[in-house]
């Protein structure tokens, strides 16, 4: 069984390519789903959240307060170190249940949809890195209007993720989403039906 890692910057288009590889029978596994499933409402990893951070990053309701965490967490490299470390264990252990499924249902390839896929060292895990890319100015557009976002926070959100180009040194396969969305389509399409038709 091939596996296939797929990542991208913010806005980049991840989430277009997991759309078409779901709608050609890909089985995808949602690292960011994951990760919120690794700190929800009476998890465990919630618990080690408190138990690292205290209760104070919690909401009236019992959940994890994200933006006051995010906020803590952009500002002190030892508190995301931390708070990785826990989301991760979970994360990892969810993916190797999903690719054992897949293994079980006799599946040619299975997808890892890992945004942090190359700053975690998932890629060493998977057989072939894709990459979805677009050039700068589509990706800051699209995430001011997909977030709300300022422009200025956007760049700096691009600023503290690993570079594109640094990305491109992993990647086996670079996906161009800067056109239409039946030029991506059809990208994705010939590219699965190239990886189905590997040997393992």
């Amino acid at each position: 069984m091939k596996i296939i890692g797929l990542t991208g910057g913010i806005a980049s288009g991840k989430s277009t390519v997991a759309a078409v590889l779901r709608s050609l029978g890909a089985k995808i596994f949602d690292a960011d789903a994951a990760s919120r499933q690794a700190v929800a409402h009476g998890s465990q990893g919630l618990q080690q959240v408190i138990a690292v951070f205290g209760a104070d990053y919690l909401t009236a309701d019992g959940e994890l307060d994200r933006p006051k965490i995010a906020k803590l967490v952009f500002e002190k490299q030892e508190a995301l170190r931390q708070l990785e470390e826990i989301i991760h264990t979970y994360v990892r252990r969810e993916a190797k249940k999903f690719l054992e499924q897949c293994r079980q249902q006799n599946m040619s390839a299975a997808v890892l949809d890992v945004p942090l896929l190359i700053e975690c060292s998932w890629y060493k895990e998977v057989d072939l890195v894709w990459l979805v890319a677009v050039d700068e100015k589509t990706q800051i557009e699209r995430a001011m209007v997909r977030s709300g976002m300022s422009e200025q926070e956007v760049r700096a959100r691009i600023a503290a993720q690993m570079t594109l180009d640094a990305k491109r040194q992993y990647a086996d396969l670079v996906i161009d989403n800067s056109g239409s969305r039946e030029e991506t389509e059809l990208i994705v399409k010939n590219e699965w039906e190239k990886v189905l038709q590997m040997e393992d």
